[in-house]
């Protein structure tokens, strides 16, 4: 008899409600728009009839339509409380999204509105539409199928350009694209998020919440970005790459490190294109695949200090041997008869000049900035507490060219700093490293740019401080 009485009473309460509604409309055409607002006040979509909370979704879907066609400002109110409850009530479940979305050509009239190209509707009508779409999207498969079917132009297009409809874009994407509601082009997903990225980084802003949780999902959740980042724009490669090198920097996002598959294709990535600077005895280097090389360098380089990719890193032999061998080539072609962008800057008249911004010389704009010490630094990771790294610098005759770097070079910030710490990794409880150094010969002074000048009488230090004569 109670279990009767409730339903006769929740009966008769969806009665009531549903003659208020039908009432709405009526006072839509008369323009009680106070009488329509108290009306959708009293609505409790807390309610536990889920039958009584969709049979609203009619009439709050088409006083939208025609409060916001009406474009008075009491009217407008109106819609968007009709739109903010359709919102909440998506978190109903799928009878309440697929009751919205089963609406005659709701789908399109929502795309004539985003797609508003006179700039008739308001701007926070459009946004909170695509963020309706992205509620009908959450755990429903099939919505998601529709709108990412329907929309998906417009959606790469608001990513893109970062504006204030990007973070429902991306939400609605980034719900199909994990439970695989439609083929997706990852490609065209990738350039549009990185399109975002970039424009965020000129303007110093923070990424919106989905696009930041779409991208982290695809660098550190899935490896299927392994397969487009070739085919990615040169330009859209770098730049994933310098944010990844942000990503591995930054303490809170170590809780979720680079998927293992993407960070072993960006280390075979780097050993490719570093191998064709090995190969090369000319400073005129391919500038794209370089700028690969590089940038992957400073990757790797920052990542042989931070777990969990310090211990895999230096479980790789291969990667120890190529650093030490492209730290060699990298010596070698400094000492070619040509200055170019390898050559150390050791004269203190020039550091000077460089310091006080009056020389010729754009160290710091030179792709090749700080690139010797990445490598010992990286050198000077590996070879921690690793035996194995530490036979294979002694063998190949690494620590000879780690102690070549024991210089002063403005090219090179920290790289004196590095080698020391290098040595010392290489040297710790290793006898035959420590006899190794132990049994190198004096041939001569090596070449101290700061004596010789200082001799020469062309410098004087007073007070700890370095001045030209």
């Amino acid at each position: 008899l109670l279990h009767v009485s409730i339903l006769v009473r929740l009966n008769l309460k969806s009665k009531v409600v549903l003659l208020t509604m039908a009432d709405l409309k009526q006072d839509i055409t008369e323009e009680n728009y106070d009488k329509v607002l108290e009306s959708l006040n009293a609505l409790d979509l807390s309610s536990t009839d889920i039958d009584f909370i969709v049979n609203l979704v009619p009439h709050l879907v088409e006083s939208f339509y025609t409060c916001l066609d009406m474009q008075e400002e009491s009217a407008y109110r109106i819609a968007m409380k009709c739109l903010n409850m359709l919102k909440r009530g998506c978190s109903v479940g799928e009878s309440f999204q697929n009751a919205i979305i089963a609406r005659a050509d709701f789908i399109e009239r929502v795309r004539v509105i985003l797609n508003d190209a006179e700039g008739t509707v308001p701007m926070d009508v459009r946004v909170n539409c695509l963020q309706l779409l992205a509620n009908l999207c959450v755990q429903n498969l099939a919505n998601q199928k529709k709108v990412i079917l329907f929309l998906h132009p417009f959606l790469f297009k608001y990513i893109s350009s970062n504006g204030g409809h990007a973070n429902a874009a991306a939400m609605i994407l980034y719900n199909g694209f994990i439970y695989k509601a439609v083929d997706a082009d990852l490609k065209a997903i990738l350039t549009c998020i990185l399109d975002n990225v970039e424009m965020n980084r000129a303007a110093q802003t923070d990424l919106p919440e989905f696009v930041c949780i779409f991208l982290e999902y695809l660098i550190s959740e899935s490896n299927e970005i392994v397969q487009e980042i070739d085919n990615l724009d040169f330009n859209k490669k770098m730049l994933l790459f310098r944010y990844l090198i942000e990503y591995i920097r930054q303490e809170d996002r170590r809780v979720r490190p680079i998927h293992p598959d993407v960070f072993t294709y960006l280390l075979e990535q780097f050993k490719k294109k570093s191998d064709m600077i090995l190969k090369t005895d000319n400073v005129q280097l391919d500038a794209q695949d370089t700028e690969e090389a590089f940038t992957l360098l400073a990757l790797i380089a920052d990542s042989t200090c931070i777990e969990p990719y310090g211990s895999f890193l230096r479980h790789d032999g291969g990667l120890f041997l190529n650093l030490g061998c492209l730290l060699r080539q990298m010596q070698l072609l400094g000492k070619s008869e040509s200055q170019n962008m390898f050559t150390p800057v050791q004269k203190i008249e020039e550091i000077l000049r460089i310091k006080q911004g009056d020389s010729e010389l754009d160290i710091e704009g030179q792709i090749s900035y700080s690139l010797r010490s990445a490598v010992v630094k990286s050198l000077a990771n590996l070879a921690y507490k690793s035996k194995k790294n530490q036979k294979l610098a002694r063998e190949m005759d690494i620590i000879a060219a780690i102690l070549e770097c024991t210089n002063l070079d403005a090219r090179n910030p920290l790289i004196k700093e590095w080698s020391i710490l290098a040595i010392h990794n290489l040297c710790d409880d290793n006898v035959e490293n420590q006899q190794f150094i132990l049994g190198l010969k004096k041939l001569g002074d090596a070449e101290n740019s700061l004596l010789t000048e200082y001799k020469s009488g062309t410098i004087r230090i007073s007070d700890g401080k370095i001045a030209k004569n």
